[in-house]
């Protein structure tokens, strides 16, 4: 349900203030006025609605974060394409049916076990779809107060629906190094989450889908290895642009064939012309 800001800033102030009371986004809530009426009216979201926001809220995010999130749920839609058992979710509000327990909605989301993958959902109800996420995947925001939501409240919720692995991803602008930083949980035998130790460059491998979240030498970019291929996963971006590059170089290929079939051509005329010279000159002197 994270969105990019529910309106554009104006344009003396390219960032959304601290007293601006739409800064964590909006929602349409059923408001009851002073005469008793009931109306539904858009109100301004608090860090709470991250926790359990309601199906339609518009939750403000950076534009890092909605393209970081596109982009890897795309590469990871993309590996489960033709598994018509495993969902691949982003921003959709999880229903635990739980008594108390807060419903969010994980920027990313892999659930096995699915009946019926092209449904159209609104949310996702665990109990009547009978399965639940194996990982969910939140990418921290720069809101120091929704970070801690992610780092903290989150870990619990994840904990207590039984989710088997959480990864956190801190972006390099909120770190203290600068650089990308994974947190990750794994739930022990007494369903308990446990810190999972990354590895040498900071990775996480998960071992309920098998993939390896892996980082650059500088820790400045998150790639995806499958490891059942040892391939590294490519976002449609990226596979757009290596077929424009191969389309660039079938054309490339292509006219170089032309240009050297003109140049043959050329070479075949002028001999052509050459041996027609020569023949009239035998002629006239024979």
């Amino acid at each position: 349900m994270a969105e990019p800001a529910r309106r554009a800033p104006a344009p003396e102030d390219s960032e959304l203030s601290s007293d601006d009371p739409y800064r964590y986004g909006s929602g349409l809530r059923r408001v009851r006025l002073p005469d008793g009426r009931v109306e539904v009216r858009e109100v301004p979201l608090t860090p709470e609605d991250f926790l359990d926001p309601q199906v339609g809220d518009q939750l403000t995010q950076n534009s890092f974060h909605h393209e970081f999130v596109t982009d890897l749920s795309d590469m990871i839609r993309r590996r489960y394409e033709s598994n018509p058992d495993v969902l691949v979710s982003s921003d959709l509000k999880m229903r635990w049916g739980i008594p108390g327990l807060r419903n969010p909605s994980p920027d990313l989301a892999v659930i096995p076990g699915i009946r019926d993958k092209k449904a159209i959902r609104r949310s996702f109800a665990v109990q009547k779809e009978g399965t639940k996420p194996c990982l969910v995947v939140e990418v921290v925001s720069d809101d120091p107060v929704i970070r801690s939501k992610d780092h903290k409240e989150k870990v619990t919720i994840y904990e207590r629906a039984g989710i088997r692995e959480y990864l956190i991803l801190d972006p390099p602008f909120v770190t203290p190094s600068g650089c990308f930083q994974m947190t990750a949980r794994r739930l022990d035998p007494k369903g308990r989450y446990q810190l999972v130790e990354p590895d040498g460059q900071g990775g996480f491998l998960s071992e309920t889908t098998g993939l390896w979240f892996c980082l650059t030498p500088d820790r400045q970019e998150v790639y995806l290895i499958d490891t059942e291929t040892g391939k590294r996963l490519e976002s449609s971006t990226e596979l757009a642009a290596r077929a424009a590059l191969a389309e660039a170089r079938v054309a490339r290929e292509a006219e170089a064939r032309r240009e050297a079939e003109a140049r043959t051509a050329e070479t075949e005329a002028e001999n052509a012309r050459l041996r027609e010279a020569l023949d009239r000159l035998r002629k006239s002197g024979s």
